[in-house]
């Protein structure tokens, strides 16, 4: 039986995880990261929650939402009310 190979940091990730550095919400929502970050500074885009004073990420749940307001869309995940950026 062969061992399962090791999750690689540099690798692709064997899932999508909840919170996204700046590298991955950017990929996930379509934009190159420094656009990502301007949008961010210019609050056309969700902030991001700080693990540490200086790691931040964006939780899957808020970029889905922002991306359903940005098309014109109702929010298509189950718990998604009482958002701030719903009443943007």
């Amino acid at each position: 039986m062969s061992t399962p190979k090791p999750h690689r940091p540099d690798g692709p990730l064997p899932f999508v995880p909840r919170g996204l550095r700046t590298q991955l919400a950017a990929l996930y929502v379509g934009v190159h990261p420094s656009t990502w970050l301007a949008m961010v500074k210019r609050n056309e885009a969700p902030a991001p929650v700080y693990l540490t004073g200086r790691i931040p990420v964006w939780l899957r749940e808020d970029l889905d939402r922002w991306l359903d307001r940005r098309a014109g869309r109702a929010a298509t995940s189950p718990g998604l009310a009482n958002n701030p950026w719903d009443e943007a």
